[in-house]
């Protein structure tokens, strides 16, 4: 075998071993309220529902504060450091990406799902009154 392809696969081989390690460095996995707070430290993803009624954001701090409701009914008390999500507020549900830590998730991202992209389609399968 030439040197040069033996210098090839060898930097192939590398570089995909490279990727596998940052993929698996910077991926966090998805847990409910309950596990987050026993991961504190731990970068984690929520999903659940929003209580809009718990939303409060400080123009001057660049602080929102909401509370997340998970599959399990458990509350998870999120703070984001930036302003609320555009759509925040018509959102039904969000995923939250951060650490737990003094009681509270500290969300460094947070996602939330467009309101009206089902609803065409829920509505098409309702059964139509007689």
């Amino acid at each position: 075998m030439k040197p040069g392809a033996i210098i090839a696969a060898v930097l192939a081989i590398a570089g995909l071993g490279l990727g596998v390690y940052a993929f698996m460095a910077n991926a966090s996995p998805y847990v409910s309220a309950k596990d987050a707070a026993k991961r504190s430290g731990e970068t984690v993803h929520v999903a659940g529902k929003i209580d809009h009624a718990s939303a409060r954001a400080s123009i001057q701090n660049e602080l929102f504060e909401f509370t997340l409701i998970d599959d399990h009914g458990d509350t998870l008390p999120v703070t984001y450091k930036g302003m609320k999500p555009g759509n925040f507020d018509t959102a039904p549900t969000a995923s939250v990406q951060g650490r737990y830590e003094g009681g509270k998730f500290h969300a460094a991202k947070i996602t939330t799902q467009c309101p009206s992209k089902y609803e065409t389609e829920e509505e098409n399968y309702l059964p139509q009154p007689k």
